[in-house]
C-alpha cells in the first residue's frame, strides 16, 4: 500500500505538493474550503453577464504574471498536458514595460544584455538615465543595486533582514521623483511591498531579480495565454485527478490534532457545520498564513514551535479590479506601472494575450478588451474622494481607480481612456463590504517586513509527519508569491520522502539568480563579514 498523504488547502502550495507526490505514487487527498481549487490565482466568473452560446466574462483576484526568476512553476507547469502540449505552452512573454507618470511622457523600459562587471554599471545607468530623476541620484541609486550584488549571503540575513529598503536606498534625503521611480517603483506596485517597512534583504534581491529580467533578452515576465482556470488550474486539476488525487471541496479545517509522536489527526467542518476526523500517513498544511494563523493553537505549538511567530506575520492587501472596454486599448505588450497613483496602479491589457481564450467567447460577444489592474496600496489616500481604498465604497474605488489610470494615460490631450467605452467593471469580491468603517478582505497578502525572518517557519517541522507548504514558509523566493507556494510545496515533499525513506527522486529546488560575474566580490565581501567589517561599498 503506497503511503497516504493529506493536503490541507488547494491552492497553488497544495496543487504543486499533490503533483509531486503523485507522480511519485503517494495516494494524495486535497481539502479545500472552496469549490474550486487554486486559492488566490483562481481566476473567477462574473456572474450573469452570459448570453447564449458564450461564458460569464471572466474575473480575477489580480492579473497572473511570471517573471523571469521563476523557476520551479514554470517547471511544473510543464509536465501539465495541454492540448497536445503543456500548459507552458500558454505563457506568453511580455515585451514591454511602460512607467507613467502623471502629466509626463511614459517611460518605456528596453532590454539589455550585460556581459562584464562594467557592462552591468553602464546598463543600469541607462536603464534609469532620462526618467527625470537627477542623474547624481541615478548613480547613488545603481550604486546602491551594485553592493547589493556583491553582497554575501550572510551579510544579507544579519544585516540587511534589519534594514528598510527606503533607508537603504537613502530615499528621505533625495528628490520626489527618486522616490517615486526608484525608491518605491517596480516592487510596490508588482509585489505590494512597502519600502518604508520592507526589508532590503528581500525587496533589494527581488529587485535585482526583476532587473535581471528586463536586462535579458528572454523578457521581463511571462502572462498567462487565458483566464487563469481555463489554461492552467483546470487542466491541472485534470491531470490530478487523472493521477488518482481525491479532491474534497467545501471543508473547512477546524483543527489539527497532534501529540508527540505526530499529527494524529485534522478535523474538518463541512458547509452544514457537521464536522469528521480524517487521518493519513503525512500532513501538509497548505493553507495561507490568515488561514494557519487561526489553527495555531498553544496545543499545537508544543509539538511545532516553529509556527509559534506565525500571528505576528504581517498582510498587506494586493487586489485587482477588471475594466470591460468596448473597444480594445492595448497599451503595450506587458506592464504598464502607474508611479504617482496613491494606490500604487499596475495593470494588463489582457485582449493581447489571450490568443488561447478569445474574448468573443465571453460575455456577450461583443466585449473588445479588458483592462485588469492591481491595487497595490490600500492606505494611501485617493485623489477623487480623498480616502484611502479601505475606506471607500465598491463604486467610489472603481471611480478613483479610473481616474488614476486616465491622469495617467490621457496624456498632452490623447483620450486613451475614454468613459463611453466602459461597458462594465468587476472588483474582486474578497474585498467585502459593507463600509462605512472599512472593508475587509478576505484574502490579504503576506509582506516581508523587517526582523520578520525569524517569524517564518522551515518547510519540515518537529512532527515526523506534519509539513508546511505555503507562500510565508522560508524558501529561496522569499516573496508572497506563487513562485513561493510551488517551492515550499517541493520542501514539504522532499521532507516526506526522506521520512519515508523513498527512493524516488526529489523534487527539485534552485536558488535565486545569481551573476558569476560578481562572485568574487561576494568571496571577499564574506571575508569582510567573517572579520567585522562593513561592505567595502561602490562610491561612483
Amino acid at each position: 500500500m503506497p503511503a497516504s498523504v493529506a493536503i490541507l488547502g488547494g491552492g497553488v502550495a497544495g496543487l504543486s505538493a499533490a503533483h509531486e507526490l503523485a507522480e511519485r505514487g503517494f495516494e494524495v487527498a486535497v481539502y479545500e474550503k472552496r469549490s474550486i481549487c487554486g486559492g488566490k490565482a483562481r481566476s473567477l466568473s462574473v456572474a450573469g453577464t452570459a448570453t447564449p452560446g458564450h461564458k460569464d466574462l471572466p474575473g480575477e483576484h489580480g492579473f497572473r504574471f511570471f517573471p523571469a526568476f521563476y523557476r520551479h512553476l514554470p517547471d511544473t507547469m510543464q509536465r501539465i498536458p495541454f492540448a497536445g502540449g503543456s500548459v507552458a505552452d500558454n505563457l506568453v512573454h511580455a515585451t514591454r514595460i511602460w512607467v507613467t507618470r502623471k502629466g509626463q511622457p511614459r517611460i518605456e523600459l528596453p532590454a539589455r544584455l550585460p556581459q562584464q562587471p562594467e557592462d552591468f554599471v553602464v546598463a543600469l545607468r541607462v536603464l534609469f538615465d532620462g526618467i527625470g530623476v537627477p542623474t547624481d541620484e541615478v548613480l547613488f541609486f545603481v550604486d546602491r543595486l551594485l553592493v547589493l550584488l556583491t553582497t554575501c549571503p550572510e551579510r544579507r540575513e544579519t544585516e540587511y533582514e534589519k534594514l528598510t529598503w527606503w533607508d537603504f536606498v537613502g530615499a528621505a534625503n533625495r528628490s520626489a521623483d527618486y522616490r517615486a521611480l526608484l525608491a518605491e517603483g517596480l516592487t510596490r506596485s508588482l509585489v505590494a511591498m512597502r519600502a518604508e517597512v520592507g526589508s532590503t534583504r528581500s525587496v533589494g534581491y527581488i529587485l535585482l531579480q526583476l532587473l535581471f529580467g528586463i536586462l535579458a533578452p528572454t523578457g521581463f515576465d511571462r502572462l498567462l495565454a487565458g483566464p487563469t482556470n481555463d489554461v492552467w488550474l483546470t487542466p491541472w486539476v485534470e491531470y490530478l485527478t487523472g493521477r488518482r488525487v481525491s479532491f474534497v471541496n467545501g471543508v473547512t479545517v477546524r483543527e489539527i490534532q497532534a501529540n508527540a509522536q505526530g499529527v494524529s489527526g485534522v478535523v474538518l467542518a463541512d458547509s452544514n457545520n457537521q464536522s469528521r476526523t480524517i487521518t493519513a500517513d503525512y500532513y501538509i498544511a497548505a493553507l495561507p498564513v490568515e488561514i494557519m494563523k487561526t489553527l495555531v493553537t498553544a496545543a499545537l505549538v508544543q509539538y511545532v514551535p516553529s509556527i509559534a511567530g506565525l500571528n505576528q506575520l504581517p498582510t498587506s492587501w494586493m487586489n485587482g479590479i477588471q475594466f470591460y472596454l468596448r473597444q480594445d486599448v492595448p497599451l503595450n505588450f506587458g506592464h504598464t506601472l502607474y508611479a504617482d497613483s496613491p494606490w500604487a496602479l499596475t495593470s494588463i491589457s489582457q485582449n493581447q494575450f489571450w490568443t488561447r481564450a478569445p474574448l468573443s467567447g465571453y460575455g456577450d460577444g461583443e466585449m473588445g478588451g479588458i483592462l485588469s489592474v492591481d491595487i497595490s496600496d490600500w492606505e494611501a489616500p485617493g485623489i477623487r474622494f480623498g480616502k484611502p481604498a479601505k475606506k471607500c465604497t465598491a463604486e467610489e474605488i472603481k471611480i478613483e481607480v479610473w481616474e488614476q489610470l486616465k491622469e495617467h494615460l490621457n496624456i498632452g490631450g490623447a483620450q486613451v481612456l475614454q468613459d463611453a467605452d466602459l461597458v462594465r467593471w468587476f472588483l474582486d469580491p474578497d474585498i467585502e463590504f459593507p463600509n462605512p468603517t472599512s472593508a475587509v478582505n478576505a484574502e490579504p497578502l503576506l509582506v516581508n517586513q523587517t526582523g520578520t525572518l525569524h517569524l517564518r517557519p522551515d518547510a519540515v517541522t518537529a512532527l515526523p509527519n506534519f509539513f508546511l507548504a505555503s507562500d510565508y514558509v522560508k524558501t529561496n523566493t522569499d516573496l508572497a508569491c506563487m513562485e513561493a507556494a510551488n517551492e515550499a510545496a517541493r520542501r514539504a515533499v522532499n521532507g516526506i520522502l526522506a521520512q519515508a525513506g523513498s527512493g524516488a527522486s526529489p523534487a527539485g529546488i534552485w536558488p535565486l539568480q545569481e551573476l558569476p560575474i560578481f562572485q568574487p566580490m561576494i568571496d571577499y565581501d564574506r571575508l569582510r563579514f567573517r572579520l567585522g567589517l562593513p561592505h567595502s561599498g561602490f562610491p561612483i
